[in-house]
This record gives C-alpha cells, sequence and structure tokens, in this order.
C-alpha cells in the first residue's frame, strides 16, 4: 500500500496577539485569527499548512477559512497526496474566493509529501539556499515616538532593512519615516502604500523621503490594485523599483501588471496564490528581468515555514519580507514547531 495515501486531516483556530497595533492604509488589528490545516499521510508522514485572515481582504474571516479547509480535507481524503497537482487545482475550483485556505491546504500537501521522503520541502523546491535575511516591518502608528521606539529595537535585533507602513497624509507619512530614523539612522527602508497613496502623491512622498537622505530600495502598492494606470504612472517615474502586491494575485494578473508597465517588481505572497502558483507568477517575472519580493500575511511561525522554505528553495527573491512571527506574541514550545530558526533578521533551516 502507498505511503502517501492521505488518511486524515484536521483544523484547529489559532488566535495570536501582535507585540504592537498592526496599522495600515486599511485599517488596525490588534490579534490575528488563524486557521490551521493539518493532513496525516498513510505512512504516518505529517504535513502543515495556515490560513490567515487579513486587512486587505476583509471577506477572508477565521469561520470562513475554517469551513473551506474543513471541506478540502474532507474532498481529499483516500487520495494519494502524490497527485497534489491535480487536488490543487480542484481546491482552486471549490474555493476561488479563498486564496489562504487553498494555499494552506497546498502547503500541508508538500509539506507531508517532502516528510514522507526525507527531505525539507526547501530541498524539494529546489534547494538553492539554507540561510537568507528578512526585513522588519514596522506599522502606520500615528505616535512617531512608537515608531522611533520599534526601529531603535529592530536595530538593536541585528534588522538592517525596515519596511515602513505608509499611505496616510504626506505630513504623517513624513513623521513616520523621520522616527524610524531617528531610531535606527543605518537603516534601509521599503515604503508599503496599501493602496492608500495617489500617483502623484506617492511620488511626491517618495521624492521628500530621499530627498532628506534615506535610503529607500522599494516602494511597494502605492495605489488601488485596480488602478493599474495609477500604478504605470508611478513605475515609469520613481527611482526606485515599484511592487505589485495586492495587483498581483495569478499569473495571468502578472503578465497584465508587466505588460501594461504597472510594476518593476512583484511580491509573491502564499496567501494570495499559494506555492504552485507563486511559482507560475515568479516565472512570468523573471521571464522579463523584473526582480521579485516574497512577503506575508500575520501567520504564526510554523504558519510562515512554507514561505520560509519557498524562499529558500527557489533563492530568487532579491526583497524578503518574512517577518510575521516578529511581529505576533507566541509561546516559545509552539515556536520551536516551526521547523526554522531566527536569530533578528537571519532565518535558516537546522542542520540535517
Amino acid at each position: 500500500m502507498a505511503r502517501t495515501k492521505i488518511v486524515s486531516g484536521s483544523v484547529a483556530l489559532i488566535r495570536a496577539r501582535l507585540r504592537r497595533p498592526f496599522v495600515t492604509a486599511l485599517g488596525t488589528r490588534d490579534f490575528t485569527e488563524n486557521v490551521a490545516a493539518t493532513v496525516v499521510l498513510s505512512g504516518g508522514a505529517r504535513g502543515y499548512g495556515e490560513a490567515s485572515t487579513s486587512l486587505a481582504m476583509k471577506s477572508l474571516t477565521a469561520p470562513a477559512l475554517r469551513r473551506a479547509l474543513s471541506r478540502l480535507l474532507r474532498d481529499a481524503a483516500g487520495r494519494d497526496a502524490r497527485d497534489w497537482r491535480a487536488l490543487v487545482d480542484r481546491a482552486w475550483t471549490l474555493c476561488p474566493d479563498l486564496p489562504p485556505a487553498v494555499a494552506a491546504f497546498e502547503s500541508a500537501l508538500l509539506s507531508a509529501l517532502a516528510a514522507e521522503s526525507g527531505v525539507t520541502l526547501a530541498s524539494l523546491l529546489g534547494g538553492a539556499l539554507t540561510r537568507l535575511e528578512t526585513d522588519v516591518t514596522l506599522s502606520a502608528w500615528s505616535d512617531p515616538r512608537l515608531t522611533e521606539e520599534a526601529a531603535a529595537e529592530a536595530a538593536r535585533d541585528g534588522f538592517k532593512t525596515l519596511k515602513l507602513k505608509v499611505g496616510g497624509t504626506l505630513k504623517d507619512d513624513l513623521a513616520r519615516v523621520r522616527a524610524a530614523r531617528r531610531g535606527a539612522p543605518r537603516a534601509r527602508l521599503l515604503l508599503d502604500g496599501n493602496q492608500g497613496l495617489t500617483p502623484r502623491g506617492a511620488l511626491t512622498l517618495l521624492d521628500a523621503v530621499l530627498k532628506e537622505g534615506a535610503k529607500v530600495d522599494l516602494l511597494e502598492q502605492p495605489v488601488r490594485k485596480d488602478d493599474l494606470a495609477g500604478m504605470a504612472f508611478v513605475a515609469k517615474r520613481a527611482p526606485v523599483p515599484v511592487a505589485a502586491d495586492e495587483s498581483v494575485a495569478t499569473p495571468e494578473q502578472a503578465a497584465r501588471v508587466l505588460d501594461q508597465g504597472a510594476a518593476t517588481a512583484i511580491n509573491i505572497k502564499l496567501a494570495k496564490s499559494g506555492l504552485s502558483r507563486g511559482l507560475e507568477i515568479a516565472a512570468v517575472a523573471r521571464a522579463v528581468g523584473v526582480p521579485l519580493m516574497i512577503g506575508c500575511m500575520a501567520e504564526t511561525a510554523r504558519g510562515l515555514s512554507a514561505s520560509v522554505h519557498l524562499a529558500l528553495g527557489a533563492g530568487f527573491f532579491r526583497f524578503v519580507d518574512l517577518d510575521s512571527d516578529v511581529l505576533l506574541v507566541e509561546d516559545p514550545a509552539a515556536r520551536s514547531a516551526a521547523g526554522w530558526t531566527r536569530r533578528g533578521r537571519r532565518i535558516e533551516l537546522p542542520r540535517r
């Protein structure tokens, strides 16, 4: 009998508190509610995936994600996990509007197959790297003192790059940038508009920040995700890469965005696309020499594992924004189940 038959699956609700309020142009949250999926194969191997709720996609509630994952696991029971492509294609058909659920299901399947094969998921995905470095995110807090404090803490923890949430008024965004630079004067910056800026407003902010001497490496999703003309306006004039995040969740969207000149970088998040679609998006971008970023939602350390393994396995991401575990308050025992380790900005897999 094959050792890769799916014999059981389970879902569990995870509620984790954020160390500081998470604030973007799209809203505020103090905690995250995620849904974990576990797959067990007939040979005993287990796989894990996690679906995160999101400020950007308010329909992705924990109950909706839980129902979707329960349905997907029931549907897959008795199937061979080696048919994962067909299972994932069916999952997209069953739950087209719940991408984090499909992504968690896919991650659970592939991590179970990797475990059964005695290799890491990173090895299964290419095995390019064993370690990488990430930025850390500072929210769009209204109090500059909180930004300065968080930036200083990040610098003490060894982070060299800060991702700053912007998308408010020019005055508030500049105050936040200045506060971050007071706390971490040597840090490089990524600016994330979260769809909250106008095209001209994005360029005005970027110009002002650069004139103050800040080292800005990227401007992410400055305008509404469906405003590709606005994105193109910014991308054509910005002196730094302009990344599409919410604008790209499928390979077709990636092709459309790049064809219209609406981005000069693309941010891949498993919660938007899953592993296989994420790799297809990467192929579209790499075919025309567009750099890639990998990001996350509000996954726990264990939930972030699939993204960590993708980044390490593929090895082609220029910008790495895998920091959700840093932003959460987690039990050390739960964190130890992640299967990877963090030392400040450095992420690596344990030696086998």
